[in-house]
């Protein structure tokens, strides 16, 4: 990801935390990183991203496969 991109929020307007994972469920990003996120520079920003890119996949295999 190029880190203009990462100066975009992820936040899609559907803010609800899973009490299972701790991730919300429209942006997969920790309560803490998004607290963070306007604070973060932009290589930080990119790797929350990433981690939310990895977090996302490995739920919707798992329900996929479930």
């Amino acid at each position: 990801m190029h880190s203009s991109q990462s100066q975009i929020s992820p936040c899609n307007k559907k803010c609800i935390m899973d009490p299972v994972t701790n991730y919300c469920r429209g942006c997969f990003r920790t309560i803490e990183e998004i607290i963070q996120w306007s604070h973060s520079p932009a290589d930080e920003r990119d790797q929350i991203m990433r981690e939310a890119e990895l977090r996302k996949s490995k739920i919707k295999k798992n329900r996929f496969l479930s």
